[in-house]
């Protein structure tokens, strides 16, 4: 397996893990959130927007806690939103980074 085989393979799998937790995350805190705080919400067409340009960019873990910032700052204020915000990128993030390090280590690195 080439190097760049190995990168195409790592990076599918990384927004395989990433696309749809990051989603649920914001999808399942939205149906959750009290009236007050849904109203400060994201419109439904924004998120997804949001979502798709966290995509263009590469789901860079900065770009996971930005979009997890942005929501969880708009509907529950800064201290409250930015701890959750980073709390839910670690839990995408993280088993993200796992699987990157599983395959590497499965498929023997490149060469």
């Amino acid at each position: 397996m080439t190097e760049g085989n190995l990168e195409l393979i790592e990076i599918l799998a990384y927004w395989a893990v990433v696309v749809p937790a990051a989603t649920a995350v914001l999808v399942r805190d939205e149906r959750r959130l009290p009236p007050e705080q849904a109203a400060r919400a994201w419109p439904p067409i924004s998120r997804d927007a949001a979502i798709f340009s966290m995509w263009i960019l590469g789901f860079n873990p900065a770009c996971v806690l930005v979009l997890f910032a942005v929501h969880f700052v708009r509907t529950r204020g800064f201290a409250a939103g930015l701890d959750r915000a980073l709390f839910w990128a670690c839990a995408v993030v993280g088993p993200a980074i796992g699987v990157d390090l599983g395959l590497d280590a499965l498929l023997g690195g490149a060469g």
